[in-house]
């Protein structure tokens, strides 16, 4: 597959590679602020930095119309977009889906990213299938009273935290049911020390994150990593020892992230899996739930 390269589909249809900024500039539009609403904010500036990451975009043309974008390469496909007068999405995905399968090997699946809730159905349609279900929550931030359970003290996270957090992490979301698939624990130490390195040095994000130590083991029973994201806050990770919940240690960790990120920002964020029960607490605490995001696959 040579991205460059025009690339003819079924149809008629051509694909044509942009670069990251050239695509955005239907992306932005036509994937972004359509969907904005699920997302809680879909940025220009984060829709250049996927397209970015990704580097697959591609215009779909019938003759020199363009009539929808896509991120496309083997085995993966993702934010296919339809640019009107154009009408037939679910058609546009088969012959899409159909030429993925071209280009990809028989032993892998082939992941389909982030589905919008509205097309949900065409997608099962075509015999993918669901395999992660997030939601966006959001709520405003303000001055808050965060009560720390006895028994637990709470400080900064520090670079010597990172093997504990990541082993907190595979722990909390090995016992919940909602996680589906767990990542390895060299996966949870990229991610923590991407907090470390990157999001500690904004002062209100190093604030808002947490760890809960249980005083009579001295042991991390709970953390919260915050980054900042499109000009929000962002709740990167919250989680809290199985043996631990039920306790109001995550309930704390919530309210003094919002009560710390009101000191510089107008409302906080977090995306969580759709089944998970903290859900609930979420809400409790005002938080309002976005459409949900699906991630889904194809096998052969």
């Amino acid at each position: 597959m040579n991205k460059h390269e025009p690339i003819e589909i079924e149809g008629g249809l051509r694909l044509v590679y942009q670069e990251p900024k050239e695509y955005t500039r239907y992306y932005s539009i036509y994937h972004g602020q359509r969907y904005a609403d699920s997302y809680f904010r879909r940025s220009p500036e984060t829709l250049v930095e996927v397209a970015t990451i990704f580097d697959c975009g591609y215009f779909i043309m019938e003759g020199e119309t363009i009539i929808g974008g896509v991120l496309l390469k083997p085995h993966f496909m993702s934010d296919l977009f339809i640019v009107s007068p154009y009408k037939n999405y679910e058609g546009l995905a088969n012959k899409l889906l159909n030429y993925v399968k071209k280009i990809s090997s028989t032993e892998d699946k082939i992941i389909v990213r982030e589905v919008v809730e509205e097309q949900l159905a065409t997608y099962e349609q075509l015999g993918c299938k669901i395999q992660e279900v997030n939601v966006w929550m959001i709520r405003p931030t303000e001055p808050m009273k965060a009560i720390l359970p006895e028994g637990y003290s709470s400080r900064a996270v520090l670079s010597e935290d990172a093997d504990d957090i990541a082993c907190l992490l595979m722990k909390a979301y090995s016992d919940n049911p909602a996680y589906k698939q767990i990542g390895t624990k060299e996966n949870y130490l990229l991610h923590v020390n991407e907090f470390i390195d990157q999001h500690k040095h904004n002062k209100i994000m190093d604030e808002c994150s947490r760890v809960v130590i249980d005083t009579h083991s001295n042991t991390i029973v709970g953390v919260c990593l915050h980054m900042e994201f499109e000009d929000y806050p962002l709740i990167m990770s919250l989680v809290v020892d199985p043996d631990h919940q039920k306790r109001g240690i995550g309930r704390y960790l919530l309210t003094h992230s919002i009560h710390s990120s009101s000191e510089g920002y107008p409302a906080t964020r977090l995306s969580v899996i759709e089944d998970n029960t903290a859900i609930k607490l979420y809400e409790d605490l005002g938080f309002l739930k976005s459409k949900t995001i699906i991630d889904m696959y194809l096998e052969y």
